[in-house]
């Protein structure tokens, strides 16, 4: 039973809980980490093959801003953990290519010819394989979330751990929160406590009256098998693709002996089957012929040999949760990730260490990208709240610093 407590305890050891320990550690503070599983990074977070590059909304809109914002924090972070890189945004089947135009629509979301190069379908098919148009993202790629995990909770010196062991109850004793697994034995003692455990925040905060509106979206990445001598292989993507649905290159695997392509991936909502489904190969191995499209491929030899299924966590308006809940002092959340873990991860890293302990590093990234309080309200979980608490839903930042 622990006696003394810890500055920042953080529930839930996925990408979101990794990035956040990392970060706490950094600054100096004593931070603890529990999750149910067996190590980080075990569940949704345990992707191999997930994929980050800027978002292309319609307009520059908050959510696009931050967005984008939050892709320059990834690109800088994380720039020696691709796996793969740069990312081929394809247009849709039979789009028109007017590149003054869409390259004025670049300009107007922020997306500036470093970052995105526009390509037609007759380079596309030279660079890439793929005979459609689209924008290259040469700084985006993919990240194995899970092995990023695991590095982050083995680099983050002096982090405590605790492993197996599930928090059902947080209670709050002269200004300290505890912790209480099923059994009712106390886990840890935290000054301030993150709850960055997808829907078991929501169990978390229940008893306290408070609702996150969160809601399961079943996620399942099917992996093609292709044997060695297939002429299949040279007519697939070279590059990461992305669109209606995503694919990484195909890459040849030696214990099995033959080429794996990764292709998702479906979005099921309401649905929390953690189990794989044909029904779900079949439906991403129709976004393979829609991303190869119009290339026409006989692809009767496409045989899903593996899969990957994770539970994204989202709420009803698909923005995540990042911030803090004013009823209850010292309890933040950085949940509903949705499809973009990696992304609104990395942004919790920053926002939430700058609200909890007014961490001049944080600020700083955050004022260079122009991400401020206006703009972080939108993430802010009391926007959900009715009354007052909802209209005052502005996080409370520290003066921020100069953009440097």
């Amino acid at each position: 039973m622990p006696k003394e407590h810890i500055d920042v305890l953080i529930v839930g050891a996925g990408i979101a809980g990794a990035t956040l320990a990392r970060q706490y550690c950094r600054l100096g503070l004593a931070t603890g980490l529990i999750d149910a599983q067996a190590g980080p990074g075990r569940l949704t977070s345990a992707h191999a093959g997930a994929i980050t590059h800027p978002p292309v909304g319609r307009t520059a809109s908050k959510l696009h801003t931050i967005a984008l914002g939050a892709f320059h924090l990834v690109v800088e972070d994380w720039q020696d953990r691709w796996q793969e890189r740069g990312v081929f945004l394809q247009s849709k089947p039979n789009a028109s290519f007017d590149q003054v135009a869409l390259s004025e629509k670049l300009q107007r979301l922020g997306i500036g010819p470093e970052m995105g190069q526009l390509i037609s379908s007759r380079t596309a098919q030279d660079c890439f394989g793929i005979k459609r148009s689209g924008v290259w993202f040469p700084s985006a790629g993919s990240v194995n979330l899970g092995r990023l995990c695991e590095d982050l909770v083995q680099q983050s010196p002096g982090l405590r751990t605790i492993w197996e062991r599930t928090v059902t109850r947080i209670q709050k004793e002269n200004g300290i929160w505890l912790a209480f697994d099923q059994k009712g034995d106390l886990l840890e003692r935290a000054h301030t406590v993150i709850l960055a455990n997808a829907f078991g925040a929501q169990d978390l905060l229940s008893p306290f009256g408070t609702h996150l509106f969160l809601k399961p979206v079943r996620g399942q990445l099917s992996i093609f098998g292709l044997a060695k001598n297939s002429k299949l292989i040279h007519q697939l993507p070279k590059t990461i693709i992305s669109g209606e649905g995503y694919c990484l290159p195909p890459r040849y695997d030696t214990q099995q002996q033959c080429y794996r392509w990764l292709v998702g991936s479906t979005y099921d909502e309401q649905d929390d089957y953690l189990e794989p489904r044909a029904i779900s190969d079949h439906h991403n191995l129709q976004l393979a012929k829609g991303i190869l499209a119009p290339t026409e491929l006989k692809i009767d030899e496409l045989h899903p040999i593996d899969q990957f299924v994770g539970l994204r966590c989202v709420t009803k308006d698909r923005l995540p949760l990042i911030g803090a809940l004013p009823q209850l002092e010292n309890i933040y959340v950085a949940t509903a990730l949705g499809s973009r873990g990696l992304l609104w991860s990395t942004l919790a890293s920053y926002v939430i260490p700058a609200l909890s302990h007014s961490s001049a590093f944080a600020l700083d990234r955050l004022a260079r990208f122009g991400l401020g309080a206006d703009l972080l309200a939108s993430l802010s979980p009391t926007r959900f709240f009715a009354g007052a608490l909802a209209s005052n839903s502005k996080p409370i930042f520290p003066p921020s610093p100069k953009a440097r």
